[in-house]
C-alpha cells in the first residue's frame, strides 16, 4: 500500500512542478515581476533565478513522473516547497499580502495568505513520501499511482477553476 501511495504522491507533486515550471518558462516576464515583488533577492539576480527556478521545477517534475531519480526529485520538490513557504511567510509578516503566489504564472493565482503558506508547507510531506517509502514499487504500480496522482491534480485544478456557488446564486438573483 505504501508503494502505491508513494507513486500517487510522486504523480501529483510531479505534475504540479512540471506545470508550474512550464508556466514560468512560458510566462517568463510575468514571473519575473512576481519574483521582484517578493523583495527577497538583489535585482541583479532576478533573471537568472527566474530561469533557473523554472528549469529546476521542470526537471523535478520529470524526475518524479518518470520514476528515474524519483528520490532526487522528491527531495528537490520538498526543499522548494519549504523555500516557497518561507518566502511567502516573510512577505506575510511584512504585510505584503497583495502579491501573487507566483505558482503558475498566466493562470489565476492566489494572493498571499497564511492558509497558502501552511498549505505549501503541508505539500512537503507528500513530496517526501517517495523518499520515505523507498520507491521500489513495480513498474505497473508506479505507472498506476502516477496516473492517479496526475488525475487527482487535474481534478484539484478543475475544482479551483469552477465558479463558487455564491457567484452562481448572486448572478441568478440579478437575472
Amino acid at each position: 500500500m505504501m508503494d502505491g501511495l508513494s507513486a500517487f504522491c510522486a504523480g501529483g507533486v510531479g505534475v504540479m512542478f512540471l506545470v508550474a515550471g512550464l508556466a514560468k518558462l512560458r510566462e517568463h516576464d510575468l514571473f519575473l515581476g512576481t519574483l521582484a515583488s517578493y523583495r527577497l533577492l538583489p535585482s541583479w539576480s532576478f533573471e537568472a533565478v527566474a530561469w533557473g527556478l523554472a528549469v529546476v521545477e521542470v526537471l523535478t517534475g520529470a524526475l518524479l513522473l518518470s520514476g528515474l531519480g524519483r528520490s532526487v526529485g522528491a527531495l528537490l520538490a520538498a526543499l522548494m516547497l519549504v523555500v516557497f513557504a518561507l518566502a511567502m511567510g516573510i512577505n506575510m509578516m511584512r504585510g505584503h499580502t497583495e502579491i501573487s503566489c507566483g505558482c503558475t504564472p498566466g493562470q489565476k493565482g492566489e494572493t498571499l495568505s497564511w492558509g497558502l503558506v501552511f498549505r505549501t508547507l503541508g505539500c512537503a510531506l507528500p513530496a517526501l513520501l517517495p523518499v520515505i517509502a523507498g520507491g521500489h514499487e513495480a513498474l505497473a504500480l508506479q505507472l498506476e499511482g502516477t496516473g492517479c496522482g496526475i488525475a487527482f491534480w487535474v481534478l484539484w485544478q478543475a475544482l479551483h477553476a469552477l465558479p463558487s456557488g455564491n457567484a452562481a446564486v448572486t448572478a441568478g438573483e440579478h437575472a
